[in-house]
């Protein structure tokens, strides 16, 4: 059974978005299983570090995507959208760093696999659907 699940987001008018959001999703489950692993005594701690570290790099890389487009096209929202984007850059390095601190895999299971998704969810049903209209509206997407 998947960690996560793709089919819960949209399919939004933008093909670069619905990409890097089906990157996330599978840096998520790859993190997910990492963690199984770890949990069942088969994974090593690098090996969650390391996953860790390739998604705050493509999170980071996605949401100054998403943020470029929608400064090229003058999206009106644009200031509320990438506030949200630097909270959650912001939890997740929490997280993280928390889970370098602690070693507490049960903590950074639950924020990656249940929080992370439900947000994940609620932003793209919500902001980027709005964001990718007005895009697509006025841009050719990338």
């Amino acid at each position: 059974m998947p960690y996560v699940d793709l089919s819960q987001l949209p399919d939004l008018p933008l093909p670069f978005m619905n990409r890097d959001h089906a990157e996330e999703f599978r840096l998520l489950e790859e993190l997910g299983q990492a963690l199984a692993a770890h949990g069942d005594g088969k994974g090593a701690v690098e090996s969650i570090l390391e996953r860790l570290a390739v998604l705050a790099v493509h999170t980071r890389e996605h949401f100054l995507h998403e943020e470029a487009v929608m400064r090229e096209t003058g999206f009106p929202a644009y200031l509320p959208h990438k506030t949200e984007h630097d909270r959650v850059l912001a939890e997740m390095d929490a997280e993280a760093s928390a889970f370098r601190r602690s070693g507490d895999a049960a903590r950074l299971r639950r924020y990656l696999l249940e929080v992370v998704p439900r947000w994940f969810v609620s932003h793209t049903s919500s902001m980027d659907v709005v964001t990718a209209g007005f895009v697509a509206a006025r841009a050719a997407p990338r």
